[in-house]
């Protein structure tokens, strides 16, 4: 049970992470840029962060499964909740 609450959590908080990161300024603005022109095909690739969202949770979910997937999934998920953290810190 405490492994689905973090995979809620933890790909919420990473979805919230890449959807910073399309900003202008950041690391991947070219690809927000090219992402976020209001194709509908593009939603699920990061145009959208709810569509996006669905699919990291998905995938989150089921790399959670073997031990190599379990131990990568848990590197974006404290990335992602660290970002999370550091937006209710700063504001």
């Amino acid at each position: 049970m405490y492994m689905l609450i973090l995979t809620i959590i933890g790909s919420a908080s990473f979805s919230n992470l890449l959807d910073d990161m399309f900003m202008d300024g950041m690391i991947f603005a070219k690809y927000g840029k090219w992402v976020k022109d209001g194709s509908f095909w593009k939603k699920p690739l990061g145009g959208c962060l709810i569509c996006m969202n669905v699919w990291i949770t998905g995938l989150c979910y089921l790399a959670s499964f073997n031990d190599i997937g379990l131990k990568v999934v848990t590197i974006f998920f404290v990335l992602g909740i660290s970002n999370t953290v550091l937006k209710f810190i700063i504001k």
